[in-house]
């Protein structure tokens, strides 16, 4: 996950600037919970806007594991990204975790950098990519969401940082 970007953040002119200053106030937090071919439809139905973002993050707790993927594409014009992966047996309070971090920057700072800075901080992740960004939510949480459906009851939790 790139780093150090925080200075180009700053030049209000360029557009990736522009989108994450207006994003900074503009964070959203999509949580569905049942079974998992109905969480995969609301999360299939969620805005294409979202995938558009150069920073999202999908958190799903199942039956027995869990895990959470950061998708990220260096600038919103770029057409491939990244995706980072965590699993664990359990998300704990990692939704309430990301929620403080996104209240406590209070729209300051890029939401994405401060989201990852507390995430790999406790977390190691494994980054796969560069591939093609995902075109539409279900692009980019259909396969995710299959790996689930064998459980009886799922949580997901999209979070639309930058």
């Amino acid at each position: 996950m790139p780093t150090g970007t925080a200075g180009a953040r700053r030049d209000v002119g360029h557009p990736t600037a522009m989108a994450c200053k207006t994003a900074a106030w503009d964070c959203q937090s999509h949580s569905f919970l049942g079974a998992p071919g109905t969480v995969a439809a609301n999360l299939a139905a969620l805005p294409a806007e979202l995938v558009r973002r150069r920073v999202y993050m999908l958190m799903v707790q199942g039956d027995s594991r869990a895990e959470v993927r950061v998708f990220e594409r260096f600038s919103v014009e770029d057409t491939d990204g990244t995706v980072a992966r965590w699993e664990e047996s359990r998300l704990g309070a990692l939704v309430t975790q990301i929620t403080d971090v996104l209240v406590t920057n209070r729209g300051v700072h890029c939401p994405g950098e401060q989201v990852k800075a507390a995430l790999e901080g406790e977390r190691e992740f494994s980054v796969e990519g560069p591939a093609p960004a995902p075109r539409s939510p279900e692009e980019a949480f259909a396969r995710v969401m299959e790996a689930y459906r064998d459980d009886a009851f799922v949580q997901a939790t999209v979070m639309v940082l930058c």
